[in-house]
């Protein structure tokens, strides 16, 4: 059986996921060597945001759905 989450916990795994897949394109472009690194990013730059964009989406629908405690 699956546990119900409370507010502040949906609000906090919002938050975490978030942070979490920041840390996944920060770590995936900044083991890029340094040399590549701008050409990458550059190329990646609509990726990259348009990755940004949507999990701060779905982290604001989490969040303004479940209130604050």
């Amino acid at each position: 059986m699956e546990r119900v989450l409370t507010p502040g916990e949906t609000r906090a795994e919002a938050a975490a996921m978030l942070l979490g897949r920041l840390e996944d394109l920060v770590v995936t472009y900044a083991s890029l060597p340094a040399n590549e690194r701008s050409d990458v990013l550059s190329r990646d730059a609509d990726r990259i945001t348009g990755e940004v964009a949507r999990y701060l989406q779905a982290a604001r629908h989490q969040i303004t759905a479940s209130p604050r405690r």
